[in-house]
């Protein structure tokens, strides 16, 4: 998602930083709140919102930083406008203060901004200003064997700009993965690219798991990778085969993967091959 705050009159804009690489324009209203913080947060945007029978788990706002907030977490100061996650009782989810404590080991081995804070219910981030890649992939409909007309249809060079995506963030879970660390929840919505800079970034790390917490780390890994491979197929069954990684794994699990449309897929990824 993109935050951008317009107003006719440009000169009014205010330039506040989200993150090390990122900046925004702030329309007068919203810089005056950070100049002239009020006692508590002001939710400028309610980005997510999880619900179970009515009743609220988690909520995702991007804010701007109070009083109380600045005064508990010192990095708030530098980024006042800032995304907070919220979990209510009923999520019945582990203290935040864990979340904080894996993503201030994670971000620098993925080149990610450190956590602001966090209290047993509240975790907050720098805000990654971008697109899902979910949002980019054209991919990912049911039935399964509907991924393969789409490939067919889909103009190559979005196919290309996918695979460069996709191999960059494979690139990226192995990494985390040499590192000691799963992600746990790694699917496209919680992957964000940015334009400009262009990046590919990870977020939302509350359920990594370190490789010393468990004993299923092999299966863990290939849970993480799952989402890649089945898009990296499904991208091949558009251009034909990929010799860079994703693309080799990838084929070896094609049938694991996509039980219901693996040997069409094959078959479409060897038409298009050029190798």
């Amino acid at each position: 998602m993109f935050l951008k705050f317009k107003t006719k009159k440009q000169h009014l804009f205010v330039k506040i930083r989200l993150n090390p690489k990122q900046q925004v324009d702030l329309i007068p209203e919203f810089a005056d709140l950070i100049k002239h913080p009020p006692d508590k947060d002001v939710i400028i945007r309610t980005l997510s919102r999880k619900l179970a029978n009515d009743q609220p788990l988690i909520q995702g706002d991007l804010v701007i930083a109070g009083k109380d907030t600045l005064s508990e977490h010192p990095r708030a100061v530098q980024y006042p406008v800032h995304f907070r996650k919220t979990y209510y009782p009923v999520s019945f989810h582990p203290p935040a203060t864990l979340e904080y404590n894996k993503q201030e080991e994670i971000a620098p081995i993925l080149d990610l901004p450190p956590p602001i804070g966090a209290d047993t219910n509240c975790f907050r981030s720098c805000f990654l200003s971008g697109i899902p890649l979910a949002k980019l992939s054209p991919f990912g409909v049911d039935p399964e064997v509907t991924n393969l007309q789409i490939a067919e249809k889909t103009d190559p060079g979005k196919l290309i700009g996918l695979w460069k995506l996709l191999a960059d963030l494979y690139k990226q879970i192995e990494q985390l993965h040499k590192a000691g660390f799963v992600h746990g929840d790694l699917f496209l919505h919680n992957v964000i690219v940015s334009t400009s800079p262009v990046k590919l970034y990870l977020i939302d790390f509350a359920l990594a798991v370190r490789k010393e917490e468990t004993d299923n780390w092999d299966k863990l890994c290939k849970n993480d990778l799952s989402e890649v491979y089945r898009h990296a197929l499904w991208v091949q069954a558009g251009l034909g085969i990929q010799t860079e990684e994703p693309g080799p794994s990838a084929l070896d699990t094609a049938e694991k993967l996509l039980p219901d449309s693996y040997s069409a897929c094959l078959e479409k990824i060897d038409r298009h091959s050029l190798l």
